[in-house]
């Protein structure tokens, strides 16, 4: 299984926790943060067929930004995973799951299938995940450096440590034979809304 964590990491897993990458909240503001910018120096210019002409795109420029990068997300509690993906939500137990993998995002096998979160935390930067103190020693005279000052690098912990060993700490409890059922639903008011911003977009055309 990839992202293994120890048993002694694992009794530390954070229960009720809801994770996010951390590019996609700031991209989606930036975005709307435009979008509103855009329309408000349309008004401003007075011409209300561009008005009327652009402002079902940029609505649906930011329904889009919504469901790809602010709704997407990963929460985890005490018995099991929901997994919020755009417009589809599933909800994991801890006792359907057979294993995780965490790559670039996080990978949930349970019940037969994978489910993958969109929202899930990404890997950190080479810097972030401690390469730049690396090239810092090894800017240094190799003289200065004592004997294990190249290899003995700190220990981060991230959130998706705290992924794997919330399952893991589930798995100790309950046993390793998987059993349950995933429930997968759709978020009806978001499809609802993306439906209307899209047929806005499609009677602008005829303006």
């Amino acid at each position: 299984m990839n992202g293994h964590v120890s048993g002694r990491d694992a009794g530390v897993a954070r229960p009720a926790a809801t994770y996010r990458s951390a590019s996609a909240r700031p991209v989606a503001t930036g975005v709307w943060v435009f979008a509103t910018a855009a329309l408000i120096w349309l008004v401003a210019d007075g011409d209300p067929h561009t008005v009327s002409r652009a402002a079902p795109w940029l609505a649906l420029a930011s329904w889009f930004v919504y469901v790809s990068q602010w709704r997407p997300c990963l929460r985890v509690d005490t018995t099991g995973f929901d997994v919020v993906n755009g417009v589809r939500d599933h909800r994991i137990p801890f006792t359907a799951v057979t294993d995780i993998e965490v790559r670039f995002t996080t990978v949930i096998y349970a019940a037969g299938r994978k489910y993958v979160s969109w929202g899930a935390p990404t890997p950190p930067s080479a810097f972030g995940a401690g390469f730049g103190r690396e090239v810092e020693l090894k800017s240094r005279p190799f003289t200065a450096l004592p004997s294990n000052e190249r290899i003995s690098q700190p220990e981060t912990r991230t959130e998706r440590d705290d992924i794997v060993a919330a399952w893991q700490l589930a798995r100790s409890a309950h046993g390793t034979a998987p059993y349950g059922s995933v429930a997968s639903t759709w978020s009806a008011p978001v499809i609802v809304a993306g439906l209307l911003t899209l047929g806005a977009v499609i009677a602008s055309s005829f303006l």
